[in-house]
């Protein structure tokens, strides 16, 4: 099982989502208002660097995780400039 950590930008939120119960994966775990900076520039919610993302996180079996990655890989190179998505795939040890 791997742990999915992605950050997208706030008003992208509806489309991962939907990529992700597109690949079999109805639980998520959502935190708002993330603020950062990266290749794509700062985004702090402020004036001067406006934006923000939103950090959701999908645990997934293995046999779905290359899937569901490839979309995300797709829906990567769809957005515009200046837009970013990052995807973690982290191991997961246990669960309960």
């Amino acid at each position: 099982m791997q742990m999915l950590m992605i950050i997208c930008p706030e008003n992208r939120r509806g489309e991962v989502r939907n990529l992700i119960a597109d690949h079999g994966e109805g639980a998520f775990s959502e935190i708002a208002n993330v603020f950062g900076s990266g290749k794509t520039g700062k985004h702090l919610g402020s004036h001067t660097f406006p934006g923000q993302s939103v950090l959701i996180f999908v645990a997934i079996d293995d046999d779905k995780k290359a899937k569901l990655l490839a979309a995300l890989k797709t829906f990567h190179d769809s957005l515009y400039s200046g837009e970013g998505l990052r995807v973690f795939a982290l191991p997961v040890e246990s669960i309960f």
